[in-house]
């Protein structure tokens, strides 16, 4: 049972680390010293990178986690099941037999957790769990990051006219462009190949006076076609952070495979009267509290 609660510990982290920085206000950062061809570069560049944003609007792949981090080195079966501004959802499943032993539903509105073994389980909305509202959580910041997509903070989507918010230095040498939105002590740098305009990697970062500096980098590699566009079936989120007086790292890779876009699938998790429901600061305590 350590195995599935240290990859849910890794999930809720993620969550809280991206999303943080999400939560605050947006501020622009371009430059205005430059000249109109080279803002003319940098938004066509951009424009190339929202142009691969995904048309499907469910994504659903059998997925294989790996957790490495505080001494451990845990891999596990699972699934990863999207659908659009609906609901992120990470199953972790018994090998061979395939039975769902947890999982995790991220929606725009609460936060669930499931524990098969002990037929417990947590819902709540973001503002009922203090681990999760004091760090800001954002569903759509999480689900740019799990779609490979360019994003603003706070922003459920990203219009045409928020494009010139963004540094994009095409004029950097290489075989990528960086490109940057700054928003006082929280930086955003994406990665993105020149020559296909997919994002590679995401650097989050946040410097904090009493915390010190937190960071969220993830990782996007082995790009398949999926309903006419390039999408990553690697993933690897690293993290960063302060908490309770310690810095602690971890990193959760997905490897996915059998890509559909299939809509035969319910959003909602329906559990029977068997599971009891735990409140989320004694659960929350108990996750962040293993060795």
């Amino acid at each position: 049972m350590k195995k599935l609660l240290s990859i849910i510990v890794i999930a809720v982290l993620l969550s809280s680390c991206a999303s943080k920085k999400a939560a605050t206000g947006d501020s622009s950062t371009s430059s205005t010293s430059l000249t109109k061809t080279q803002k003319s570069e940098q938004i066509e560049f951009l424009h190339r990178i929202c142009n691969n944003h995904q048309a499907a609007a469910n994504i659903v792949a059998a997925a294989d986690f790996r957790l490495t981090g505080k001494g451990k080195d845990i891999s596990c079966d699972g699934k990863l099941s999207m659908r659009r501004d609906a609901i992120i959802r990470l199953q972790l499943l018994l090998p061979i037999i395939r039975t769902e032993i947890a999982r995790i539903d991220f929606t725009p509105e609460y936060v669930l957790l499931v524990d098969r073994y002990h037929k417990e389980y947590i819902k709540a909305s973001y503002k009922e769990i203090s681990f999760l509202a004091d760090n800001g959580i954002s569903f759509y910041s999480l689900q740019s990051l799990f779609w490979n997509e360019l994003f603003l903070p706070g922003q459920k989507s990203l219009a045409d006219n928020q494009l010139k918010r963004f540094d994009c230095d095409i004029a950097s040498l290489g075989a990528t462009v960086p490109v940057s939105f700054n928003n006082g002590a929280i930086g955003y740098q994406w990665t993105a190949n020149r020559a296909t305009a997919l994002i590679e990697k995401v650097i989050v970062s946040y410097k904090s006076q009493q915390h010190g500096t937190s960071s969220l980098t993830w990782n996007y590699a082995n790009f398949k076609t999926l309903s006419g566009k390039s999408f990553p079936l690697t993933q690897q989120f690293a993290v960063q952070a302060n908490m309770g007086g310690k810095t602690q790292s971890a990193q959760l890779s997905i490897k996915m495979s059998s890509l559909k876009t299939t809509a035969d699938w319910d959003i909602e998790t329906k559990l029977s009267s068997k599971y009891k429901k735990i409140e989320a600061q004694d659960i929350l305590k108990k996750l962040l509290s293993i060795q």
